[in-house]
């Protein structure tokens, strides 16, 4: 379950950018040559979209907050015969 929302939230993430980079560059597109209409029809071709796609990003990271990451096995830094020499010398 952890992996699918995994790639669910990073889709969201990629089609969020690319949302507001589409957004971003027309309305400056529209500054740049000085249409207004471009600026406004950027506005209702890529905001709404781009909003509800990172709202359900946020939701699905914060989905994910509540499911462990998958554990690997953990390696004992203190098993070592080296370490364990080193500390009978010391005694």
């Amino acid at each position: 379950m952890r992996n699918i929302l995994a790639n669910l939230f990073k889709i969201c993430l990629v089609l969020f950018l690319f949302g507001g980079t589409c957004l971003v560059i027309g309305q400056l597109g529209g500054l740049l040559l000085q249409n207004g209409d471009m600026v406004i029809k950027t506005w209702d071709l890529f905001a709404n979209p781009t909003f509800a796609i990172s709202a359900v990003g946020g939701i699905i990271g914060f989905i994910l907050g509540y499911f462990p990451e998958e554990v690997t096995e953990k390696v004992d830094l203190y098993s070592s015969e080296e370490y364990c020499e080193q500390v009978e010398n010391v005694r």
